[in-house]
């Protein structure tokens, strides 16, 4: 990949690092009264994969979306005037830290509820497959929301239909305060992919290289 890759990245990858440090200071000092929480230390993933989308593809997020959203909008003061429940906020500072939305970068939505928006970027898959669009559904979540039954129920849907989503698995090993291996046998959850015949791969997620690879891919 050429040099400028890698420089523009690094830009938002500190962009969403930032931002992160500035909003867990402020809900710790008591000015954020919202539940935030932070995607510090997975800023690679959208960082790498936005780099491969345009704003008519369609990416959900979950209940620790920043660095998805600021991965396809600078528009940091929204996010900010989000969280202190302002007006100027990206839904109009009614929802939180975790519900943020940017139809008109591509990002449309993110929600508190594990694995809620999954099936709905299966639906934007659907709606892209049936419009004849050249448009791709991207979906964000944990390892935890492997655990949800609407996880499967996707992974069914998308597949028998051959639906243009991607399933994107930011595995923290952690759902809460429990590990993975307190929860699940494994602690890789791409094994999920195999008998829904969804191809996958695992990789390493703070690689800006692999996750550009496999995003190009």
């Amino acid at each position: 990949f050429p040099s400028e890759f890698f420089l523009d990245a690094l830009g938002r990858m500190k962009l969403i690092r930032r931002t992160e440090e500035i909003l867990g200071k402020n809900v710790e000092n008591g000015n954020i009264k919202c539940p935030c929480h932070l995607s510090i230390g997975q800023e690679a993933i959208p960082v790498g994969i936005a780099k491969f989308l345009t704003k008519d593809d369609y990416v959900f997020g979950n209940h620790r979306s920043h660095g998805h959203y600021l991965s396809l909008s600078d528009d940091v003061h929204s996010l900010f005037a989000e969280t202190l429940g302002k007006a100027t906020g990206t839904s109009k500072g009614m929802g939180g830290s975790m519900h943020v939305i940017s139809k008109e970068n591509g990002f449309y939505g993110s929600v508190p509820i594990v694995s809620a928006t999954i099936p709905i970027a299966v639906g934007a898959g659907l709606t892209a497959k049936l419009n004849k669009q050249s448009s791709v559904s991207v979906s964000y979540f944990g390892d935890g929301a492997t655990e949800e039954g609407l996880f499967h129920e996707s992974l069914n849907l998308a597949s028998f239909y051959h639906l243009p989503v991607l399933f994107v698995c930011e595995n923290n090993l952690f759902s809460s305060h429990m590990h993975i291996n307190e929860r699940q046998p494994f602690d890789s959850v791409a094994r999920y992919a195999d008998p829904h015949k969804i191809e996958s791969e695992i990789i390493e997620g703070n690689n800006i290289s692999e996750v550009f690879r496999v995003a190009e891919k």
